[in-house]
């Protein structure tokens, strides 16, 4: 495998700790993967004291499948390749018996956190899933940094601060009673434990005797204090990063962690890669022109040995249709007289509302596309269901789960019921399935009610017994037996609907059972691992069906980032749009600023920038300023295709974006100076 000199550098250098800046497309993954390749068979590390931590699973994967080309799976199963909160779980599972729940603990995801909060704070909020996110915001941002809820309290600024710190104490209270971890735990719980037991952090800094973590740019407040935890001062690791594409400030990502780096490990080696394997090398001078204009510590230029390639084309449209109609015409026309693919194209957007315009006209112009879903698969209303059945095998005190199952199907258990069960359990202390088993002598509830609530806890009981002879068929019996498939095709009116939530189940049945049996890459789990692990990862990205994949490909510049295309359209760069009015107002351009960034090195071979003269919200017509990004890129790279209406708009709105984008640079020195 050919290495250039800084990769052959990166990989290579091994006592010590090491930040590799790796620019887009300079083969990050390809240092890692021959980093690790080469610990072992020239530095004789052994596997299982090798940790490689990334975001997503898919890149865990992705990771373990490219070193099953040079390693033997024996090597690759006793190495830990997993993401941030995988690695936590395992902790957490490795050192139950030093913390304050038991083993058969479940998980919270985002859902789950909402639906909680949205009980706590019914009068509050009124269900408004906006104000509950927030609230589920501040919570998380308040665990990351490590605060208990007094803390939390100490330190508000508000009364709405001092009121969400009192949600945050009873939504604690209750994953600790039910024995429920969220998120945010699976990364917090390990890390203060490493911090309060000298013993337990010499065990995992032993046994992680080399550490890599990709991504690194995108970790947060504890993701960092996590890795100190698990390094020494002299630690031998290697942190992979670049700060020109942290995106993710909205759930925490923090750019300065690179150069706390410096401050913590003072002997800190870094290597830059620079050297762009994707894009021509005009694409790469827009980008570094682009980029230039953010502040650095530690500058990096992207260079290119490809050809210097096509101009980036500035395209104008009237209103937001014509944009899209521009965009259409485009693609018909190379995919017609260039011969390319549709799956050549990728359209960028900032957000998703941006989509449904270009739908329209993509459908119209009979352009197939595939438009990229943030929901996973594990959001569905089935697998949530499912799931819950076995949370409640694993850990019969998950209220929530108990809560989410005890009428799905209906059993004809009512509000009223439930009402009297969760002020029972919580008077005397217990958990739902406790009071539940126990229901018999109780007199608040008719004998009817009654009957029926011991007849499905004794099922229950009955499942659980099961699931430790015949795990494999556990969610099979659980489906028969409540005839779920039954419940469902009445409940959903549409065939489709029906057809793809039953194909979902199947899904998920088959998954648990491949889980429990192993393969060449991933050793046997148990039930209650599975559901952890089921809770941690994301395979709506498999159930794109083969005929999909010649399609132009439509997502957000966020969810862009790690992928290439031969040709990219950013739309929107507009004012308000890119950089949108929420970074303009907070001051927060940089941001957004990388973002552009990450859009711009998608491209490999043509760069389209698009944006219109207006645009129609809520009824009315907003004229529209290109955005002060496309004034930031070199003249003579840029061919803007106009008309001559556009023409006279174009001066004049170049015009005031500048004499406005100059001002606000003016005003910020200024404060700068001040402070």
């Amino acid at each position: 495998m050919s290495l250039n000199y800084a990769q052959k550098k990166a990989i290579e250098f091994i006592n010590g700790p090491c930040l590799i800046l790796a620019g887009a497309g300079s083969g990050k993954t390809k240092v890692i993967i021959n980093k690790i390749i080469y610990l072992i068979n020239h530095c004789k590390y052994k596997a299982d004291n090798i940790t490689a931590v990334t975001f997503t699973n898919k890149s865990a994967c992705e990771m373990k499948m490219r070193l099953s080309k040079y390693l033997n799976v024996l090597e690759i199963k006793k190495m830990i390749i997993s993401t941030f909160h995988s690695l936590g779980l395992e902790i957490i599972k490795k050192e139950i018996n030093s913390l304050q729940f038991n083993k058969n603990f479940t998980l919270f995801d985002e859902k789950d956190q909402i639906m909680l909060l949205k009980k706590i704070c019914k009068k509050d909020t009124k269900n408004d899933i906006r104000s509950l996110k927030k609230i589920n915001f501040m919570i998380s941002n308040w665990k990351n940094k490590f605060y208990t809820p007094l803390q939390a309290e100490s330190s508000a600024q508000s009364e709405f601060e001092k009121k969400i710190a009192y949600v945050y104490k009873i939504y604690n209270d209750y994953l600790h009673e039910s024995n429920i971890l969220d998120f945010d735990d699976l990364i917090c719980i390990p890390t203060l434990l490493l911090k309060k037991n000298q013993k337990i952090k010499n065990y995992w800094q032993k046994k992680i005797s080399y550490l890599l973590v990709d991504e690194y740019q995108d970790t947060n407040n504890s993701q960092y204090e996590f890795i100190k935890m698990l390094t020494k001062n002299d630690s031998n690791f290697t942190l992979v990063g670049d700060d020109d594409q942290s995106i993710y400030s909205w759930r925490g990502a923090n750019p300065q962690n690179i150069f706390l780096l410096k401050k913590d490990f003072p002997n800190l080696k870094v290597i830059k890669m620079e050297h762009n394997y994707r894009s021509s090398g005009r694409i790469l001078k827009v980008a570094n022109s682009l980029i230039a204009n953010n502040i650095h510590l530690l500058k990096k230029k992207l260079f290119s040995n490809l050809e210097y390639g096509d101009l980036v084309r500035v395209i104008i449209g009237e209103d937001e249709e014509n944009e899209a109609e521009k965009i259409a015409q485009k693609i018909i026309h190379q995919y017609s007289t260039k011969k390319s693919k549709y799956q050549d194209y990728a359209i960028l957007y900032r957000g998703n509302y941006q989509s449904r315009i270009l739908e329209k006209v993509l459908i119209k112009k009979n352009i197939p596309y595939n438009i990229s879903e943030n929901s996973s698969f594990f959001s569905r209303p089935e697998i949530k269901d499912l799931l819950s059945y076995l949370r409640i095998i694993i850990n019969p005190d998950d209220d929530y789960a108990f809560m989410r199952i005890i009428n799905v199907p209906s059993r004809k258990i009512g509000l009223i019921t439930l009402n009297k069960l969760e002020k029972f359990a919580s008077k005397e202390k217990k958990s739902l399935f406790q009071v539940s088993s126990n229901i018999k002598n109780k007199n608040f509830l008719t004998e009817n009610t009654k009957n029926k609530i011991h007849k499905f806890i004794f099922w229950i009981k009955k499942i659980i017994q099961l699931s430790y002879l015949e795990p494999s068929n556990i969610l099979d019996k659980i489906i028969n037996d409540i005839e779920y498939e039954v419940w469902l095709s009445k409940i959903l009116k549409e065939p489709n609907q029906i057809k793809k939530s039953v194909n979902n189940i199947h899904t998920l049945s088959q998954w648990i059972k491949t889980m429990l049996e192993g393969n060449a890459f991933e050793k046997p789990m148990a039930l209650s691992e599975i559901v952890a692990q089921m809770t941690l990862r994301d395979i709506s990205n498999k159930h794109v069906k083969e005929n999909q994949q010649d399609r132009v490909q439509l997502m957000t510049l966020h969810a862009s980032k790690g992928l290439e295309f031969p040709s990219v359209f950013m739309i929107g760069m507009a004012e308000g749009i890119l950089p949108n009015h929420k970074s303009i107002n907070n001051d927060n351009i940089e941001e957004e600023r990388r973002l552009t960034y990450v859009g711009i090195t998608r491209a490999k071979k043509q760069l389209f920038l698009t944006y219109c003269s207006k645009r129609i919200q809520y009824g009315q017509i907003l004229y529209m300023s290109p955005s002060r990004f496309l004034f930031e890129l070199p003249e003579e790279d840029l061919l803007w295709n106009r008309n001559i209406s556009s023409e006279k708009f174009l001066q004049n709105t170049q015009k005031n974006t500048l004499t406005i984008y100059r001002l606000q640079k003016i005003l910020k020195k200024y404060k700068n100076v001040k402070n």
